[in-house]
């Protein structure tokens, strides 16, 4: 879309007065033209949602997918874990989903309060992830740890991304800067999701399998996230 004459003889005038006249002040006439320039260029903006409602909207997604997951999927862990296996991890798990939609909700609107960073939400979830695992389940290692392991690994890719896709584009009706941090947040967000379906999902609930494919993964994919994010930072802002 190319300047029209009228538009192009207008900016040599405020040229020639930046240049000659530096210290007089602008003739009323294009001090009419610069407020009519200004004020034709606003266009309104939807304001956004509290805080409060954003991190509503993930939690409501973040449950929704998950519930509706495990529903069509296979549930070999419900027959597998005690109840304090499944109350624990359920607890945990729903209480990285709450931390991580709060940083999320939180990014949307710059210069928003966050009222703890986003390296304490990565190290309470993974802390609390892997220390559950650690305790809760037993010590075996199956002979065909790589074969049954493996799969559970791109079952949660298969999760994660797509998962990662929609708490992204949920996302960008606010005005993300971008970073590491958005795309760490964002992928927790996902993955989080991928370890809760995977934990109902999996018949293999031990310990060594859980935390290097379940949770091995998770680290990778956040990371991953963390990466893409830095990558993209000029281009998340619409």
């Amino acid at each position: 879309m190319q300047d029209s004459p009228q538009d192009a003889a207008f900016e040599r005038q405020l040229e020639t007065w930046g240049a000659s006249h530096s210290d007089a002040e602008l003739s009323p006439e294009i001090r009419r033209k610069v407020q009519g320039i200004l004020t034709s260029s606003l266009t309104p903006v939807k304001p956004l949602p509290s805080q409060s409602r954003l991190t509503l909207a993930f939690l409501a997604v973040f449950v929704a997918c998950t519930v509706g997951l495990i529903a069509i999927m296979d549930k070999a862990g419900f027959h597998l874990m005690t109840e304090a296996q499944m109350a624990s991890m359920a607890a945990i798990l729903a209480g990285g989903g709450i931390l991580f939609s709060l940083i999320v909700a939180w990014d949307m609107v710059p210069g928003s309060r966050q009222r703890f960073p986003l390296s304490l939400v990565l190290a309470l979830s993974g802390f609390g992830v892997l220390g559950g695992i650690a305790l809760l389940f037993p010590w075996r290692t199956s002979a065909a740890f790589v074969s049954e392991g493996w799969p559970c690994a791109v079952m949660e890719l298969t999760i994660a991304v797509p998962g990662a896709v929609v708490f992204w584009l949920l996302a960008r009706r606010g005005a993300l800067l971008g970073g590491a941090g958005v795309g760490a947040a964002v992928g927790g967000l996902a993955v989080v999701l991928a370890l809760a379906v995977l934990q109902f999902r999996c018949m293999f609930q031990q310990a060594p399998h859980l935390l290097v494919w379940h949770g091995g993964t998770a680290a990778m994919l956040i990371g991953l996230g963390a990466l893409i994010g830095e990558w993209r930072r000029d281009r998340w802002t619409p």
